[in-house]
């Protein structure tokens, strides 16, 4: 099922500034909690932090990446695509750099597929194995959503959170979520983001001039050709490959506890011990909502949620040392190690996802 999905290179410049301003961004909502959350006991909470977690959590990220490249690397071979574990880890560390330094998040789906590419993967094969691992996610966190749902209706911690605010302004945010999500429902459902697309297209002379109506209808009945390809191969991968989907469950929960664990690890270390299944879930929730804010890295407003948040279970004098550790674990480290491997893979293109000609060869030498 080989196809010949071209996709150009991925601007190096154009995630470095993304990731900068994404940084930028984050420093600044950091600053701006630190400025209001420092007190003169937040030097003691410095002296109280247990550096014995250090190594721990930073492992615990380091074995959350492995896990993400495994999980590439097992639905690759699935599918019957044999790449290596430094091609998967490659792929996976890429993506991880691409969510981290663009908005929304979206640099990290282009890059997946860019580089599973280059390592001769067709471009519905890529799809199937995206489509699968959102699959297994959702997974998981509909099985912790109970879970966690349960321990902050017992936590008054949690109740009180939400109790504080008026009846009015839950009302307003509720309505204002299920309005949003509606509209973009009824805006992909009924294809009238289609007509949008075609009539700006054609109402600019840029667009006349380059006949962008008509590769917009090309492009049309190429992404309509792409999803039923996709659909076969995702149904094969749910019939005939199920164990491979079970062994990517099993990766998935490693990766996310091991992710999301650092919150709980940290306030463990500032001797502040917290239920460590609503903090998982509310991790995913901001992780979500950073997604949906189109600005690289959440735009500092993860920042300002999580502040929210914390306020309800440590002092403020603490609230800024936490957020910083947090964010450094689930934020800048990615940005950090992801962007070494991606600049790494860059400089070593050919010889991590060597030319198919070059592949054949040395299959047929061996």
């Amino acid at each position: 099922m080989e196809e010949p999905a071209q996709q150009s290179s991925p601007t190096l410049g154009k995630y470095v500034r993304y990731g900068l301003q994404g940084v930028i961004l984050c420093i600044l909502a950091t600053a701006l909690v630190l400025f209001f959350t420092v007190e003169g006991e937040t030097w003691n909470h410095i002296a109280m932090f247990n550096w014995w977690f250090a190594p721990i959590i930073l492992g615990a990220i380091f074995i959350a990446w492995l896990c993400n490249g495994g999980r590439i690397w097992i639905n690759s071979r699935a599918l019957g695509h044999r790449l290596s574990y430094q091609q998967a880890i490659s792929v996976s560390m890429s993506t991880e750099f691409g969510i981290a330094a663009s908005p929304a998040g979206m640099g990290g789906t282009a890059l997946r597929l860019y580089l599973l590419n280059k390592a001769h993967v067709p471009l519905t094969t890529s799809a199937s194995m995206l489509a699968a691992d959102v699959f297994v996610d959702l997974t998981f966190f509909g099985l912790l959503t109970p879970i966690a749902i349960f321990f902050i209706i017992r936590d008054q911690s949690w109740t009180g959170m939400f109790t504080e605010l008026p009846g009015w302004q839950m009302a307003l945010v509720a309505g204002l979520v299920l309005t949003g999500l509606l509209l973009m429902v009824v805006f992909f459902q009924t294809g009238l983001w289609a007509k949008v697309i075609h009539t700006i297209a054609s109402a600019t002379p840029h667009g006349r001039k380059y006949r962008w109506p008509g590769k917009f209808r090309h492009f049309r009945w190429e992404l309509k050709r792409s999803m039923r390809r996709t659909w076969l191969i995702t149904r094969f991968l749910f019939r005939r490959r199920r164990s491979a989907l079970m062994l990517n469950f099993c990766l998935a929960t490693v990766q996310w506890l091991c992710r999301y664990g650092a919150l709980p690890l940290i306030l463990l270390a500032f001797g502040s011990l917290k239920n460590p299944f609503p903090l998982l879930f509310i991790q995913g929730f901001l992780f979500l909502f950073a997604m949906m804010v189109v600005l690289p890295g959440g735009g500092g407003g993860v920042e300002v949620a999580t502040t929210f948040i914390l306020s309800h279970f440590v002092p403020v004098s603490m609230v800024g040392l936490v957020l910083i550790l947090w964010r450094f674990c689930t934020y800048h480290l990615y940005l950090i190690g992801g962007g070494a491997m991606f600049f790494y893979v860059s400089g070593r293109m050919n010889r991590i996802f060597p030319p198919k000609d070059k592949t054949d060869l040395g299959e047929a030498v061996g």
